[in-house]
């Protein structure tokens, strides 16, 4: 292997990505789309009412939508990128090879997003009167670049999970324009109006003095919400039609809940969305805080949750039908099962597996191949092999990975030879036993070429 390998014994590789990534996207979808539509809307309908607090209103969600989207998004967006590139760099590197010329038009439109706002933000005392629509065209110009930058990236997103004919063409627009881009980008974008209403009508409530101003822009956000409702239904479904039959399988699964517990829980949030709208809309004044408050965390849960399910579902692989989620391509797996995996891979401290060193190159197997998503004694039980391997043999070990694969379809195959798939096994076996620690992992040696 080319790159070496970055371990996060404790926490865990895969977990890293996905805090960042869930409060990347949160952020992005519900505060710099959703909220982004909401401040426009409340400036527009403050310059159609000449209504001075409402422009008030919206001035100060766009001071909180700079401050957030500058600092917290841009920072997990950096974090993004640098996680996924120590923990997946031929994932990304893949990536870039395929949406070269659509992430730099992403960057160029991101930076376009901050001109934006920093213009938006401070010429709120410059463009009034005449100029004042000027003004709130900008924001539109804000929205839209927002919208764009999901649109793109929905794009390379929903590529990993359906790559469609750029398996066998290696076309660009084959893998931009795949199954479930649209369904997802759909979906998105309606969740993110959700989440917008679902943040910002708390502060809407507290902080518009003018009880009347207040309700009506509350009843203006439960109309937003009552119209992103059955669109919502319809994304979701539209998306999940569009999945792999074996991704789709995994659904439940992948949300760690029973399936008439999944049914419950989503079918209740669903309700709840639909209660505060209806609410928002017909009697604003007497939706209690609180509700907001739960409702916005709730659609928090559904976009995290939507998230973890994507990513897990998509397991084995990290790019569907072409790369596993350890980095190795499919087309690569005969070779090291033949010849073997540590003879090629740069970054190791063993090359040829003998009966001295045979727990150290499990160790190497396992750091490159596992720990993308497993831990040894790590926090999250499910992952951690040092409860999962307990009282299991080195041999029962080796002949239970060999066909991991076809028993558990979210798994890769083992790509090594049979010398590295019992080294792996021995590794494992004493794990188990608590012989190997997470430490060990991370000080296991220096790289070699």
């Amino acid at each position: 292997m080319e790159f070496p390998v970055i371990t996060f014994p404790w926490f865990g590789a895969g977990t890293l990505i996905a805090v960042i990534a869930i409060v990347h996207v949160v952020i992005n979808h519900a505060v710099a789309i959703g909220g982004s539509v909401l401040m426009v809307w409340t400036e527009a309908k403050a310059h159609r009412t000449n209504n001075p607090e409402l422009e008030r209103t919206a001035r100060t969600m766009s001071k909180w939508i700079l401050i957030v989207t500058t600092t917290v998004g841009a920072m997990t967006g950096v974090g993004i990128w640098f996680s996924t590139t120590v923990i997946q760099p031929y994932a990304i590197g893949s990536l870039l090879r395929i949406f070269h010329w659509a992430w730099f038009a992403e960057w160029i439109v991101f930076i376009s997003e901050v001109v934006l706002i920093l213009i938006y933000f401070y010429t709120w005392d410059r463009w009034k009167g005449e100029k004042k629509k000027l003004h709130i065209r900008t924001g539109i110009a804000l929205v839209a670049a927002s919208w764009l930058t999901m649109t793109i990236i929905t794009a390379i997103l929903a590529c990993q999970m359906t790559p469609g004919k750029w398996v066998a063409t290696l076309s660009f627009w084959d893998a931009f324009v795949n199954p479930t881009w649209l369904p997802s980008l759909f979906f998105r974008t309606f969740v993110a109006l959700t989440l917008g209403v679902g943040l910002f009508a708390p502060f809407i409530r507290l902080g518009v003095k003018n009880k009347a101003n207040a309700a009506g822009l509350l009843r203006d956000f439960g109309k937003i919400v009552l119209l992103c409702f059955p669109f919502l239904i319809v994304g979701a479904i539209w998306y999940s039609c569009n999945l792999p039959s074996e991704a789709s399988n995994l659904i439940v699964w992948a949300s760690g809940m029973q399936n008439e517990f999944f049914v419950l829980v989503n079918v209740t949030v669903l309700i709840l969305i639909a209660v505060i709208g209806i609410g928002l809309y017909k009697a604003p004044s007497r939706v209690p805080v609180a509700l907001s408050v739960t409702v916005a965390f709730l659609s928090v849960g559904i976009i995290g949750e939507f998230e973890m399910i994507r990513e897990t579902i998509r397991k084995p692989f990290v790019i569907y039908d072409y790369m596993y989620v350890n980095g190795i391509r499919t087309d690569q797996v005969d070779t090291f099962q033949r010849n073997g995996f540590l003879k090629t891979a740069k970054w190791t401290t063993v090359h040829d597996v003998t009966p001295d060193n045979e727990r150290t190159a499990g160790r190497e197997l396992f750091a490159a191949q596992c720990m993308t998503c497993h831990t040894v004694d790590g926090w999250r039980s499910k992952r951690a092999m040092n409860q999962r391997m307990q009282g299991w043999t080195a041999e029962n070990i080796a002949n239970y990975v060999k066909n991991l694969h076809q028993a558990r379809s979210f798994m890769p195959p083992f790509a090594g030879n049979e010398e590295e798939l019992q080294a792996l096994g021995k590794y494992l076996e004493a794990v188990g036993q608590g012989r190997e620690t997470s430490e060990q992992v991370a000080e296991r040696g220096t790289a070699h070429e």
